[in-house]
């Protein structure tokens, strides 16, 4: 199955093979936009038993995502059952800034909230999903409104990888693989939450 790709990543000059056979195209050197990469082409969830304000995703994920913020390629793979709540915060502002949204914004709050288990720092996680809210199409306003949001109230959300979060987020984090990549495809980082909780709780 081909990736979807942003407009961006179509347009891009000199595609490479990379990871896995999956096709990348780098971005120019200095980057202004972001590129995103996903598959499949419709990402699914169902809403979750235990809790109507949540979702659990129905099929395996990969996301990849090249950002201002960010060296180098970010390659997520998240596993079915994995649990989110997409954007946080009260019902009441739904048709302002909605809970899920389109595709896009869908991804930029399920990012954000796999980040919030310590994949990525907390001011990263806070400055990837600024990107990813304008690459959405989300206005400068609204996306900036919730940057600074999560920015200077959601510290206690934030957890390291290693930290008990309970059961359903510990579980969550077995769910998630991350490859951060340079600009070359070389491994910068690899994250495999499985076994991080694993060992964590021996």
């Amino acid at each position: 199955m081909q990736l979807v790709r942003s407009q961006e990543i179509l347009q891009a000059r000199r595609p490479q093979v990379g990871l896995q056979g999956l096709r990348h195209h780098p971005p120019p050197r200095s980057r202004t936009q972001m590129n995103l990469a996903y598959k499949p082409e419709v990402p699914t969830w169902d809403k979750y038993s235990r809790c109507e304000e949540m979702y659990s995703i129905r099929n395996p994920l990969r996301i990849e995502i090249q950002a201002k913020c960010v060296p180098g390629t970010l390659v997520y793979q998240i596993r079915p059952s994995y649990v989110t709540d997409f954007r946080s915060g009260p019902s009441i502002v739904n048709p302002l800034i909605p809970k899920i949204g389109d595709i896009k914004l869908a991804l930029a709050w399920l990012i954000h909230d796999v980040n919030y288990h310590g994949f990525l720092s907390k001011k990263l996680a806070d400055r990837l999903l600024l990107e990813m809210l304008e690459h959405a199409g989300m206005g400068a306003v609204k996306r900036n409104a919730v940057y600074y949001a999560v920015k200077f109230f959601a510290g206690s959300h934030y957890n390291t990888l290693e930290e008990d979060q309970g059961d359903i987020y510990n579980r969550n984090k077995t769910l998630v693989r991350l490859q951060w990549l340079d600009q070359n495809g070389m491994t910068l980082k690899r994250f495999n939450g499985r076994t991080i909780t694993e060992n964590a709780f021996r």
